[in-house]
């Protein structure tokens, strides 16, 4: 349960980077992150203390080089096949949040691309 409640808390982090890199947080963008923690509360229990982190973390700014780091971290711990299906979601969710506005800035292509880069190969 810990792997699943840390993935989930690192997508809400990359997902509000991603929204915030190109410097405009969109209301589409904010939307977007809205709903995706919507479908996590309706799919099961949350516990109050992981909605409290994951609301705690809208008050944080994160960078490109915390989210690689902590992204290595959480795949550390899981098989190859888990590993690439978590990178998959987490790639398919990054890229729908870049989306979510219908303007791909260079950054937030850039910083995919890095990040994608640095968690692949690692």
């Amino acid at each position: 349960m810990e792997k699943l409640v840390n993935s989930i808390k690192l997508m809400a982090k990359a997902g509000l980077f991603f929204a915030n890199c190109d410097g405009n947080f969109s209301q589409r963008e904010r939307d977007f992150i809205e709903a995706f923690l919507q479908n996590i509360q309706e799919v099961g229990d949350i516990e109050d203390e992981l909605k409290n982190d994951i609301n705690d973390s809208l008050n944080h700014t994160y960078t490109i080089e915390g989210i690689i780091e902590d992204t290595k971290q959480l795949v550390d711990g899981f098989n190859e096949d888990e590993r690439k299906a978590i990178l998959f979601t987490m790639a398919a969710f990054i890229e729908k949040v870049i989306a979510a506005d219908g303007n791909l800035e260079c950054k937030e292509q850039d910083y995919f691309l890095q990040w994608r880069d640095a968690v692949v190969s690692a």
